[in-house]
Parts: structure tokens; sequence; C-alpha cells
């Protein structure tokens, strides 16, 4: 499996969680005041429904493998998230993911989504390479997250809240010629933990797919509609794949679904299309 196709996946498993505006999160209300399912995007600052308060955070996994890219190669995606879910429904086009190796065991990134009104909440990254067997195919990677909330985001949490937070995922991987297995598990600043695993296969030369599950908590119980043991907490499972058009050029798409997820936590149906462009190692380098 090659490395470009390593990325989709992971970047579709990140927007699945935060893309979607949290200032958009009004809309699809019954005119009661009764809550809606908010987006799964709030990340995990408390979120604003129709007619309602602050309600509990929701919680989100970031699910990534423990591959690089080669050293000058990039990845470019762009793409559309849709979401809908008790009630409500919300689309964002495009969101923009990209990747460039910088050494062997380092390579950075960004997720940019635009939402009305400019650009929501975005991720810049760095994957680091800890560890890596190549004779067993074990790799091991840290991915330090910087995370700048959106202005919908700050006016829709609680004041004070700064717009920086960081997070610190680990991922491990065993990768083998047909297939791999992944975990990932971290913690990121406003008090969210999670933790899930993936496979992912090659089920052609041009066709790859992957499928994983993760969970996400909080462990705030004060907030409104927290459970009476624990905070918030929220259960995704998600599959996706790629499809080679050209040696540089793939479609990619994904779906997913919360399980035992309670609707202030963004319980709903995700789906995501896109489109991304690779280059060889070398491409930007000096």
């Amino acid at each position: 499996m090659t490395a470009r196709r390593l990325v989709p996946a992971t970047s579709v498993l990140v927007m699945l969680a935060v893309a979607l505006p949290v200032g958009a999160q009004g809309k699809g209300g019954n005119g009661h005041g009764k809550p809606v399912a908010p987006p799964p995007t709030s990340t995990s600052v408390p979120t604003a429904t129709a007619g309602t308060a602050a309600t509990a955070t929701a919680p989100f996994a970031w699910m990534d493998d423990a591959n690089l890219l080669a050293p000058g190669a990039a990845w470019l995606g762009v793409s559309m998230v849709q979401w809908h879910g008790g009630g409500a429904s919300e689309v964002v086009v495009p969101v923009f993911d990209g990747s460039v190796g910088l050494t062997p065991r380092v390579q950075v990134g960004v997720s940019v989504p635009r939402v009305a009104g400019g650009l929501g909440t975005t991720f810049f990254t760095a994957k680091i390479g800890l560890f890596t067997d190549e004779a067993r195919g074990l790799k091991v990677a840290v991915g330090p997250t910087l995370e700048v909330l959106s202005p919908a985001t700050i006016q829709s949490g609680p004041a004070g809240q700064g717009r920086v937070q960081w997070g610190f995922p680990v991922s491990i991987e065993l990768d083998r010629e047909v297939g791999r297995i992944y975990a990932s598990s971290g913690y990121f600043s406003p008090g969210v933990w999670y933790g899930g695993g993936a496979i992912g296969w090659t089920l052609s030369n041009r066709l790859s797919a992957s499928l994983s599950f993760s969970r996400a908590w909080t462990n705030d119980a004060t907030v409104a509609g927290a459970p009476a043991i624990g905070g918030p907490r929220r259960n995704d499972l998600s599959g996706g794949g790629s499809f080679d058009v050209t040696p540089t050029i793939a479609l990619f798409g994904s779906v997913g679904r919360t399980i035992a997820t309670a609707a202030r936590n963004g319980a709903g149906t995700t789906l995501s299309v896109g489109l991304s462009l690779s280059t060889a190692p070398g491409v930007f380098a000096k």
C-alpha cells in the first residue's frame, strides 16, 4: 500500500469529527425550542442548539496511523462533508487538507474547512516517527497538534475560552503487504481523551479500503446534560475507500455513524467525498 493511499483515510476520519461549523448548529430547529442534535464539530467545546443554552461537550477522536510521507513528498486534498442527525443537517464545502514530508521522521500538515462567513476551526499538525521496525512492519508515531478555533466556535463557547488549543495523539501500526492494523489514542487540552483502532487493506492495485471504531470522552460531569457518572462520550464507526484515477490523482470517500451516542454529543451520520493530488519525493525538496 502506498503512502498516498494512507493520507485520505486519515484526513477523512478527522473531518468526520471537526470540519462542520459550530456557529451553524441552530439550523434545523423545530421552532418549539426543542434541542436538535448538534453536528459533530464542536470538537471539545460547549455547543449551542436551537432554543437552548450551551449543552454538554461533544468529544471527538483523532484517528491516525503511524505512516509518514517521504521527504519532499506532498499530499493535497479537497473534499465535501455532509452530516445529518436528530432532525438537522449541514454541508461543509470545501475542506482543504495538505501534508508535506520534511525528513524521514517528520511531516507537517494542515486541515482548513471553509464555512459560512470565513474559515472554520483549523488544525496544524506535525507527525513524528518515534520507532520503525521494517522487518516486522511495526511503527510508532506522535502527532502534536494545534487547534485554532473559528470565531463562531469562540462565540458559542464558555467565556474566557482561548482560541488556540492543543492535542497530543499517539499512534501505533502493524503494516503487512496486503493490509495494516493501527490504533490511536491521546488527549486534547479542553479535557478530551480518546482511543480507537482501525484496519486497512488493499483490494487491487488502484483500490484500498479502511474500517475504524473510536471512542471519545470527557471527565467533566458538571456540564448540562452530562451523564450522572462521568462526562459526555461519543462512539464512531467509520468506513472509507480510495481509488487511484492516475498515479498522482485519487478519489476518496467515507461514511461514519455514531453508536450509543446521545444526540447532544453529535449523534448522526457523516458522509465525505473528495479528490486528492500527490507528488513524488523531492518535488518540494531543495
